[in-house]
């Protein structure tokens, strides 16, 4: 008791100190200050302004800021109800100064300082400090404002501060900030060979169009610089009515390099006619999301070409599923209509809420699966297998840091009762929170799967396939040679000595 009148002694003499702060001059301006921070409204206009102009990782940051400042608003709602403490005695404060609002609630914690803090912590975990700097500003300057008009004590302030870091730290763990990819995967095996700079003995297939065969997607640019960069390459165009497996089979047969530009599902085909003649492969990414390409670390036909004319071929792990290769990822249930509504919302709000946005929408509108995964029953609703390992981010598989670990990486969220929508949705967004086992993660080499019922849905790279009724999962370790670029990509010691160990075993 003596410690807490102690306290609020001194809590008093800094209230005195800081409501004289700049006075008269700030008397006209604090009411106004005060009112324009209700509602939490410059934390909306803030968050609507870098939703609706920012590029993926500000609207990120813009969702994570928002959703620690309504956190924090809410949290500090709580406390004021469990903590009784009556607002200052304004009289010694001047008029012009005293907000024209009357507040009755408790003056412990301030919900204005929570809800600021909240947000100026979640901006600035993902965002430049061209942005972070004004935010936290104008977040200090409302804690100010608290005590300078006579609202707060400094000590209610420094409670919300606290409440709001709790808040923004909750919100980080929720939507945490975008990890920096490093270009390219490692691989063990590479060679360097010869290779003619204009791209004789090269056969370029180039599949312009879309799913549909109307809509145009390649950019003039890029086939531009194919043709300048490679000049006595055979160039392919696939027409809408060919057959695209088809064609770069019979580009594949009688060249000496087979280069792909497209996207992810125009890659993995020309894998697939490149493993079946035994020709290395030149991923030229003209596609929208280029994963396979951006893990290779040539993420631009501008880089795809440099890497060929450096002559660097790395040997990397195929999957295969019921006789289709994936160079990424396979997977079924529901996964692969939540990636397709994934891919759309994520250019709008960043591929992580879009991921949230996507399972929500898909918990409520389908029923799980009922599978045997190696013999065992489950009820699935979604499954992903990964092409080797994958870095994890909440529960979100995230980008691969080598493309040759003869692993499969398995993801199994399941239903399990009771509330199993509640649960599988809790799983994801609290991730390794969580406890009960609805989420299951594990390495394989092969895997088998049974899906009984109708239809049997299965997506190979972005492309959805009608699967058999019993589907095997099996690696093809170093069976793809591609061009990768020339300076390999920094490792760790534990990636380096895992190299090493491969090397002494594998051939170069």
């Amino acid at each position: 008791m003596r410690l807490r009148r102690q306290l609020q002694h001194l809590d008093r003499r800094a209230y005195v100190r800081v409501t004289r702060l700049g006075a008269p001059a700030l008397d006209g301006y604090a009411p106004k200050f005060v009112q324009a921070t209700d509602h939490m409204a410059p934390w909306v206009m803030v968050s609507a302004t870098l939703a609706a102009t920012g590029g993926p990782r500000l609207r990120r940051a813009a969702a994570r800021a928002i959703l620690a400042a309504a956190a924090a608003n809410a949290g500090s709602s709580v406390i004021k109800y469990l903590v009784r403490r009556r607002r200052p005695d304004s009289s010694a404060v001047p008029a012009a100064r005293v907000p024209y609002r009357s507040y009755s609630s408790s003056s412990f914690p301030s919900g204005h300082t929570a809800a600021a803090t909240g947000f100026a912590l979640g901006i600035s975990t993902d965002s430049p400090p061209s942005l972070t700097v004004p935010v936290l500003a104008l977040a200090g300057a409302v804690g100010f404002s608290r005590v300078h008009s006579g609202v707060h004590y400094p000590g209610d302030v420094l409670a919300g501060m606290a409440v709001g870091a709790v808040s923004a730290l909750l919100a980080r763990m929720v939507l945490p900030p975008r990890d920096e990819e490093e270009p390219g995967a490692e691989t063990s095996s590479t060679e360097t060979v010869d290779v003619d700079p204009e791209g004789e003995g090269v056969t370029v297939v180039l599949n312009p169009h879309a799913a549909d065969g109307t809509l145009s997607v390649l950019s003039p640019d890029a086939e531009t610089e194919i043709s300048d960069r490679l000049p006595r390459a055979r160039i392919v165009h696939v027409d809408p009515d060919e057959d695209l497996p088809e064609v770069l089979d019979r580009a594949a047969s009688d060249c000496a390099v087979l280069a792909v530009a497209g996207g992810d599902g125009t890659i993995n085909a020309g894998a697939t006619a490149a493993l079946a003649h035994d020709r290395p492969l030149l991923v030229i990414p003209t596609g929208t999301l280029n994963n396979f390409a951006q893990t290779l670390g040539t993420p631009s036909p501008d880089t795809a070409l440099d890497a060929y004319a450096g002559g660097r071929l790395a040997r990397v792990d195929v999957g295969e599923v019921d006789g289709n290769i994936f160079l990424n990822t396979s997977s079924f249930g529901s996964y692969p209509r939540m990636v397709e509504r994934r891919d759309r919302w994520a250019k709008r709000v960043g591929k992580w809420p879009a991921f949230v946005l996507a399972l929500t929408w898909d918990l409520w509108e389908v029923r799980p699966t009922p599978v045997l995964i190696d013999g065992r029953p489950a009820r699935v609703w979604w499954a992903f297998v990964g092409n080797c390992r994958y870095r994890t981010r909440a529960r979100v598989p995230v980008h691969r840091e080598r493309l040759d670990d003869g692993a499969l990486d398995v993801r199994l969220l399941c239903a399990r009762r009771p509330f199993p929508r509640i649960r599988a949705l809790s799983e994801i967004l609290a991730g390794p929170l969580t406890v009960g086992g609805d989420y299951v993660e594990r390495t394989n080499r092969t895997l088998t799967l049974e899906i009984p019922s109708s239809p049997r849905l299965v997506a190979v790279d972005g492309e959805i396939l009608e699967g058999s009724r019993v589907m095997s999962f099996r690696k093809r370790p170093a069976a793809l040679r591609v061009f990768v670029p020339d300076g390999p990509r920094p490792s760790s010691p534990q990636s380096s000595s895992s190299r090493r160990a491969r090397s002494s075993t594998r051939p170069r």
